[in-house]
């Protein structure tokens, strides 16, 4: 089990101080090409008196992670600090894992659960999900920096979190017809992730303050589920393999947590839990509440449903356990209208 051993989360939380609990010497900024000049400012005062040397992370794939770590192969750094996005964080948990050093995980938005999880997703490589890597070693939430990210990468993480609720009913499938390791503990703290996120719709929508905090609470928690059951089984179901399969049938259309929202919505129906409940939730916020108010057409939808299984064959799920035809498919997404 490897856990965060800090997490710090306020106003104006990214400073020396913090920093000074988690680095004492040399460090590696990664950050994203527009973030940088953003909170430049910011990034200057917290840096101050420490060595370090800055990179910019254009995408979240094995070539971009890759040619930053063969670039730094000869430098020795205390920490990989990653300011910035999901894609950021995920390429600097990469490293630090590859360079066998601690990972500081400086979220920019709440997009997803990535924040504290030990998980890394990087597309371009042999498999369409996430690969285990290492937590981060400390988790610094500026709720300044939140505040100021897109209300569409709030909601985001939002959307992320919603698929909990059928991530741990997959893995207690596995559990009871496979075998499969399934930790209550685990399951029970991602679904009150999932729970806790889903009573602050209505301030997260405002983008209230308090209600942005819950959120990031609710995400680092879901992270550290994943975390405690050494895998993202807690995280993960077939939910996100219908995203993982729409991020290859229809690239870079809609955010990973609004596939995820959506896809959700199908799978409650299928274990015949209250998917009208989970959708209602959607349209309570600004989340795309059809798969085509982000571009994606109804064949490609069911084409992802249809190649979601084949992704990973070994983490059964719902889908594996009905293999469903393509007629039930579009008879499903008519009765719930997504």
């Amino acid at each position: 089990m490897e856990l965060p051993e800090i997490i710090i989360i306020g106003d104006n939380t990214f400073n020396k101080d913090n920093l000074s609990k988690l680095i004492k010497k040399k460090a590696l900024l990664l950050t994203g090409p527009n973030i940088s000049d953003i909170f430049a400012e910011k990034i200057e005062a917290a840096l101050k008196g420490f060595e370090y040397e800055k990179e910019v992370v254009n995408t979240s794939t094995y070539d971009e992670a890759e040619r930053i770590y063969n670039k730094y192969l000869g430098k020795d750094f205390e920490a990989i600090i990653g300011f910035g996005g999901g894609k950021v964080l995920d390429v600097a948990k990469y490293v630090g894992y590859k360079k066998k050093v601690h990972m500081i995980s400086v979220p920019t938005s709440a997009s997803n659960d990535g924040i504290a999880s030990p998980f890394s997703s990087l597309k371009g490589g042999k498999h369409p999900y996430s690969i285990k890597v290492k937590p981060p070693r400390g988790v610094i939430v500026d709720l300044s920096v939140i505040m100021k990210a897109p209300k569409r990468f709030i909601l985001s993480g939002l959307g992320d979190l919603l698929g909990k609720f059928t991530s741990i009913r997959d893995w207690k499938l596995a559990s009871i017809e496979k075998n499969e390791y399934y930790g209550e503990y685990a399951s029970k703290l991602a679904y009150e992730s999932a729970k806790h996120a889903m009573i602050s719709t209505k301030g997260i929508e405002l983008l209230k303050y308090v209600s942005v905090r819950n959120l990031m609470e609710a995400l680092i928690s879901a992270g550290v589920a994943g975390g405690i059951a050494g895998s993202s089984r807690p995280l993960s179901g077939s939910e996100h393999l219908i995203s993982h399969a729409l991020d290859i049938i229809a690239p870079e259309k809609g955010t990973h947590g609004e596939k995820v929202a959506l896809s959700t919505v199908f799978i409650a129906y299928l274990y015949g839990i209250n998917w009208r409940k989970i959708k209602s939730k959607i349209q309570e916020v600004s989340l795309p509440s059809s798969f085509s108010q982000i571009g994606i057409k109804r064949d490609e939808v069911v084409d992802a449903i249809l190649m979601a299984p084949s992704l990973r064959p070994e983490r059964y799920s719902i889908l594996h356990k009905l293999r469903l035809s393509k007629d039930t498919i579009n008879n499903i997404l008519d009765e719930i209208n997504i």
